[in-house]
């Protein structure tokens, strides 16, 4: 009996830690009908656990059958004491095995505690402690140390960020020492895979996580700024404006459309279909973003998953405990990256002008190389102004008045906590942002609640709502126009206001600074959800009702408007969108190591949209401005209102299995109504599987070997869809004009009447555009887990593309929307993580991704015309079947004609020297764009690339990210020069338009073999000089040092951080343009990216 004593004692330890050899360990055993102490001895021969026990207590003699393949040594004492009699603790290497019922006699109410440590021995403040089975739970201190109320007998689930989950069964021994392993490949991490989680461990499809607490000190408004480049197979473009979203793509362009909405991904937010701007969500709520990228992954999501998901979860209470406070801000100033199509300043220009004047008067001499002292550049201009001023030195700059630096200043504070039953994250923010532009301005105020309450045993309730207001308000000025202005153009009358017009005709963009311009927005979101356990084990109900609703009211007034006459409008949009779904669940495990998880969705959503547009001119008084548009002329008076809905049902199945996650199988299945579709088109059906297989769990594979730690293959193929049209585009719209305003006039001298009109064509035959994906992949760690990562190829096609074609205009009607072609997307991914050093006081990692993606047009409109037995091109739109979707379609220059040609009378008509030299392909003698322009490259990028580094040593952190997109030899070309285009055809421009600054290598008498030609050129044929738009950029970097944690809890503090930062720090490239990143043509009147320089602060207490 006193050995029993000592025994039971011995069991309840501390609280059972699955210590590092527990969990590393796994066994392969055999027997049938044999003793259970024969087991326990076998056990003992093939590891180095010891087992402690009294056979006058436990029935040792028992006869047993095992057979297992490397297991854990919990699951296999599991079926052994299958019968729950016995209870075993591991104390490191030693196992106590006691009988059930004497520990239950002892069990009582009592606090656990102890202390918890990494692998260097060092205390982790911040792991989450919880009761499992239940919501309680706690974190430890500053020092690692935690306290929580437990019974005998319970199981504590100890998690920590990077680090393995582990469980320890509860027992009278105090203190407990818990020591966490890095979890190298994230396998136990939990990600969102669409109405439902999974362990990393257990995905089959191409699904990857953003790592969200990194972009925590990156500046950026919107978290997809954030996310550039961070992710192998997601494209995220810049913005041109303040509280812009930028264009998102994941895997290519699967449509023929070049809108990229066409091509965005489907955004998920806490679960819901999100329809409103993600710049409206605060980055600093957001706890995790997963990408769905292949056909099975976002099969889930049916109709709307051709282009991938974008899963977004946003933060919840923590465990119990009191509540923890977050306050974060910083500032930020930004500045151009480069100055390339800033306009030239005076000296410049006036250097460059006599070179666009060389054979009509700035030269003389028969090769025009020798200057005319008589030249007067002045006789050129068009307003006595323009002469004062250059013959003054006048060396004035509209674009430097309308643009400058910027700022981004945010301000966040949050609130979380749970108690017993009831978890709560409150938070509030500020943003104000002043961009490139004068008037560029953005202000957001955003609050957030999420609540979650466990009502009793079987009910469970919570909501997720949010509220944003943003400021668009100011009208920013036209800076195309303040480009071309020359500098030494008067701006202002001698009183000191702005001239109405400059050079002669162009409004001054001065004056839309004065416009009265209100754009206030709201964005209103809530979710409110009930979880119902069922009376069949492991069978779970959840409901889900959210409604969004936003408004847009943008009221604007300009006295200067409409020939200075006054234009006011006020526009007002309200979106109000819902969505239910009930959703059941079933997850169970058999046998230790069949796992089945289940869920059956029924939905409907519904979008609802209505609009009032009113706007008037010619006003008689302005001082109401917008809100007396009653003032203007009602002869010219507009208003357009009106208002849509469509809804959507949808049903959905996915069932999962995997065998001791080892094999892995997914299968789903959705189908989808759509209102806008065709009577006879509205249900979709979109079904998927994929395959998975942990090799390294496999016998054959020694994974406790250095070189190979975790291998698994996996597969999908699935079918998705896209209804990217209009709610109505299947059916024939009549339109109505206002009476006095676009009416239409019978007769001569008749007054406009008001007339209703068929303005789009129906086709009731519209249908679903289609995407079906093949993937396959593999993760992989090898040397003790210090190299990790996974590898994708993908082959997607979309068929029965949406797509507007072109009519005649005898028709009546411009296009039809209609489902034509097939579009195909194949490509590789690869994303590599290097740990080169890990210890306790540094460590450095690195991650590389890498994509890679080919687009190819399959079919057009399916019609040979010309009868050759292949399908037809539409050139018309720069359409090729089997090339990529974004072509360089041109004529090829071969040369430049010079003087000599001219003397010897070989240039054709229409061609001067100094001007292109371009290719005859047909050798007809003649040039035509049927015939003489050809593919000379594409605008995709050939690849992309990111390289991440994170060196921490001691509380410093370094994080630089390096962002690159490179063409190869035939991609990611881009028109190159802005000067020289078709429109660029006489010199007299130059004499009232500014040019982009730069040493611009165009041709001269003195410089025959320039890139580019005369200033001057022909108007039949002007083809463009393309230039690859390469770039590696320094895009992200940032520096963070946080606080002794021990020295903070004297204070109260449980952490602070400080950081600076930077994003677009340095570009290398070739390309003369804004970005090379931004788009494929010089453009003027959008902004540069911008430099950010950040100073932050995240404190918690």
């Amino acid at each position: 009996m006193k050995l029993s004593i000592i025994l039971i004692c011995l069991s309840s330890f501390a609280a059972i830690p699955t210590l590092s050899y527990a969990q590393k360990t796994k066994l392969t055993l055999e027997v049938a009908n044999s003793p259970i102490k024969d087991v326990l001895r076998q056990i003992e021969n093939k590891s180095d656990f010891f087992f402690l026990y009294n056979d006058n207590l436990i029935d040792v003699e028992k006869k047993v059958s095992i057979n297992v393949t490397k297991r854990r040594i919990s699951d296999i004492l599991k079926l052994v004491f299958n019968d729950d009699k016995v209870v075993y603790s591991v104390v490191n290497k030693q196992i106590i095995l006691s009988p059930k019922s004497m520990v239950a006699a002892g069990a009582m109410q009592m606090q656990a505690q102890g202390v918890v440590y990494d692998e260097f021995g060092v205390a982790l403040p911040g792991v989450s402690i919880v009761l499992k089975g239940t919501s309680k739970g706690t974190q430890t201190d500053f020092d690692g140390n935690f306290v929580i109320e437990a019974t005998s007998g319970d199981i504590l689930v100890f998690t920590y960020l990077g680090m393995k989950s582990q469980e320890i069964v509860v027992s009278d021994q105090n203190p407990i020492q818990i020591n966490m392993e890095p979890d190298a490949l994230g396998l136990d991490e939990i990600v969102v895979v669409g109405y439902g989680v999974s362990k990393k461990s257990d995905l089959t499809g191409a699904v990857a996580s953003v790592d969200v607490e990194q972009l925590s000190s990156i500046p950026n408004v919107s978290v997809l700024q954030a996310m550039q480049g961070s992710v192998a197979g997601l494209n995220i473009g810049a913005v041109d404006a303040a509280g812009e979203d930028p264009s998102i793509s994941i895997r290519g362009q699967n449509s023929l459309s070049s809108n990229s909405s066409a091509n965005s991904p489907l955004i998920v937010v806490d679960g819901i279909i999100y329809r409103g701007n993600l710049v409206d969500l605060n980055k600093a709520d957001i706890a995790s973003i997963d990408v769905l990228k292949d056909a099975s992954s976002a099969a889930i999501y049916g109709s709307q998953a051709a282009n991938g998901v974008l899963l977004i979860t946003t933060k919840k209470g923590k465990v119990v405990g009191k509540p923890t406070i977050n306050y974060s801000a910083s500032y930020t100033v930004q500045t151009p990256t480069n100055t390339a199509l800033e306009p030239m300043k005076a000296t410049e220009l006036k250097e460059f002008l006599p070179d666009a004047y060389w054979q009509t008067g700035s030269r003389i001499g028969p090769d025009y190389l020798e200057s005319d002292p008589n030249f007067d550049i002045t006789s050129y201009f068009n307003t006595p102004e323009m002469v004062e001023g250059y013959e003054n030195g006048t060396d004035g700059s509209l674009y430097d008045i309308l643009t400058g630096d910027g700022y981004i200043n945010t301000h966040n504070l949050s609130v979380t906590g749970r108690s017993e039953n009831f978890g709560y994250f409150f938070s509030g923010g500020f943003t104000d942002v002043k961009g490139f532009a004068a008037n560029d301005t953005y202000k957001k105020v955003n609050y957030r609640m999420n609540l979650d309450a466990e009502i009793n045993d079987w009910l469970s309730v919570g909501t997720e709502t949010f509220i944003t207001t943003s400021d668009y308000s100011g009208e920013t000025p036209r800076i195309a126009t303040a480009s071309l202005v020359h500098p030494w153009t008067p701006l202002y009358e001698e009183d000191g206001s702005p001239r109405q017009t400059l050079q002669g005709t162009w409004f001054n963009p001065l004056l839309d600074l004065e416009a009265d311009d209100d754009d206030k927005r709201l964005n209103l979101f809530a979710n409110i959800h009930a979880d119902v356990k069922l009376p069949i084990k492991g069978l779970n109900y959840r409901m889900n009702f959210s409604q969004n609703y936003r408004t847009i009211n943008h009221n604007n007034f300009d006295a200067n408007d409409a020939n200075f006459t006054g234009y006011g409008y006020k526009n007002a949009s309200i979106y109000y969108d819902w969505t239910l779904d009930n959703i059941l669940s079933y997850n169970r495990t058999f046998n230790e190591v069949h796992n089945i998880s289940a869920t059956f969705l029924y939905g409907v959503e519904e979008r609802n949209y209505s609009f009032t547009n009113v706007n008037s001119q010619n006003f008689t008084n302005d001082l109401l401005g917008y809100n007396s548009l009653e003032a203007g002329d009602p002869t010219l008076y507009g208003m357009n209102t009106g208002k849509e809905r469509e809804q959507s049902l949808y049903t959905m199945g996915r069932l999962q299995y995997n065998y001791n996650s080892k094999y892995l199988v997914t299968g789903t299945i959705r189908r989808d109504g759509f209102s806008g579709f065709g009577t006879n088109d509205k249900l979709g059906v979109f079904p998927s599987v994929a395959l998975g297989w942990v090799v390294s769990e496999e016998n054959f594979v020694n994974t406790d070997s250095k070189w190979l730690n975790y291998l698994k293959l996996r597969g999908s193929y699935g079918t998705t869809g896209r209804r990217g049209l209009g709610r109505y585009d299947t059916q024939a719209v009549v339109s109505t004009s206002v009476e006095g305003n676009n009416g239409y006039i019978f007769g001569d001298g008749g007054s406009p009447t008001q007339v209703q009109w068929i303005s789009s064509l129906a086709n009731n035959n519209l249908g679903w555009e289609t995407t079906t994906g093949l993937n396959v992949g593999a993760d992989f760690a090898f040397f003790n887990s210090r190299l990790s990562g996974n590898v994708e190829y993908y082959n997607n096609s979309t068929k029965d593309i949406l797509y507007a074609i072109q009519l005649p205009t005898t028709s009546g009607f411009s296009s039809i929307n209609t489902n034509i072609g097939e579009v195909a997307n194949h490509g590789i991914e690869f994303s590599l993580t290097g740990k080169w050093i890990n210890n306790q006081d540094l460590s450095w990692s690195t991650t590389v991704n890498y994509s890679r993606n080919r687009n190819e047009i399959v079919s057009i409109l399916g019609a040979d015309n010309d009868g050759d037995g292949l399908e037809d091109d539409l050139v018309s739109n720069t359409l090729f079947i089997g090339e990529p979707t974004d072509v360089v379609y041109d004529y090829e220059i071969i040369g430049m004609w010079q003087l000599a040609d001219e003397e010897a009378g070989n240039i054709p008509n229409g061609f001067y020297p100094g001007t292109y030299k371009i290719a005859d392909l047909n050798d007809d003698g003649a040039y035509s764009a049927n015939d003489d322009k050809k593919i000379l490259g594409y605008k995709d990028p050939g690849y992309r690339f990111g390289i991440a580094n994170t060196v921490k040593y001691k509380q410093f952190s370094l994080y630089a990210f390096i962002n690159s997109i490179q063409g190869g030899d035939d991609y990611y070309f881009g028109t190159d020069a802005l000067i020289f285009g078709a429109t660029n055809t006489s010199i007299e421009r130059y004499s009232v338009q500014n040019i982009p600054t730069g040493a611009w290598d165009y041709w001269m008498p003195e410089n025959p073999d320039a890139r580019f030609r005369r200033l001057d050129g022909p108007a039949g044929y002007e083809p463009n000089r393309y230039l690859q738009r390469n770039f590696v950029r320094i895009q992200d970097v940032s520096l963070s040092y946080d606080f002794d944690k021990k020295i903070l809890g004297k204070i109260g503090f449980s952490s602070l951080r400080l950081f600076v930062s930077g994003k677009n720090l340095h570009t290398f490239t070739k390309w003369r343009g804004w970005d090379p990143e931004t788009g494929g043509e010089y453009t003027w009147g959008v902004n540069p990216v911008m430099a950010n320089y950040t100073l932050g602060l995240n404190v918690e207490f």
